[in-house]
């Protein structure tokens, strides 16, 4: 019989703290894990991501996925570009980056890119089996939203209706494309401050007057994972509260 993993994850930079506490099956795959993140932070599930555990990194392909991001983080892992944006100091909009540099850049990543060892269809136990283990999330190459996830127990049983199943938590999660911390925390200005010029566009029209910074709703986020919750080929029968 599998083991239960109980989770927490927290999103960093942010406070105070973004977090769930949820549970997840050791059997579970790379991708499976990253379904219910996604159901448990109340992520739209929109961009590429990726799993750090130690040195190992585990992401998907390009196919279904906006190529640029992979382009961008991978970008920002290289020295050389590194070095270039300083020397072109675009950091502060004074210049414009050598395509052709950059697509050199690329290439040479490509060519040196190694075999994946790990998939997202790999069992997360092969690699996750410890308690007090943490590993890293990370969800949009572009906004970068950096999750901290530790085991905080491996259980033999647990009195939840299905797993994965979603314990506690505390706060919505950011909108997506919001824009990462700086424009997080600009967003809630502007909520607040219905005279600010920027209200009508960003929170009336696009982000919603009714969206609550401070919520989080955990029978709407059991009720998504009661979606994924596949028990012998059937979604087994549950009720929210």
């Amino acid at each position: 019989m599998s083991k239960i993993l109980q989770l927490k994850i927290s999103l960093e930079g942010i406070a105070p703290k973004i977090w769930r506490r949820f549970l997840v099956k050791e059997n579970a795959t790379f991708q499976e894990l990253h379904n219910t993140i996604q159901a448990v932070m109340g992520w739209g599930n929109y961009h590429m991501f990726e799993f750090q555990i130690n040195d190992i990194c585990i992401s998907p392909d390009e196919e279904g996925h906006n190529p640029a991001e992979n382009s961008l983080k991978r970008l920002y892992e290289s020295p050389e570009f590194i070095k270039m944006l300083e020397q072109t100091k675009l950091k502060n909009g004074s210049a414009s980056l050598d395509i052709d540099k950059v697509n050199k850049i690329l290439k040479e990543q490509e060519r040196n890119k190694k075999t994946a060892t790990y998939k997202l269809t790999s069992k997360i136990n092969i690699l996750i089996h410890l308690e007090k283990q943490r590993f890293n999330y990370i969800y949009d190459f572009g906004d970068n939203w950096k999750h901290f996830v530790v085991v905080e127990k491996i259980l033999d049983s647990a009195d939840a209706p299905f797993i994965p199943f979603c314990l506690s938590g505390e706060r919505s999660c950011p909108p997506e494309d919001c824009g990462s911390i700086p424009e997080y925390y600009e967003l809630q200005k502007i909520k607040k401050n219905k005279n600010r010029k920027e209200y009508k566009e960003r929170i009336a029209e696009w982000l919603g007057e009714d969206f609550d910074f401070e919520y989080f709703d955990l029978n709407k986020t059991n009720k998504e994972l009661h979606r994924l919750a596949k028990i012998d080929g059937r979604i087994k029968k549950w009720r929210p509260k």
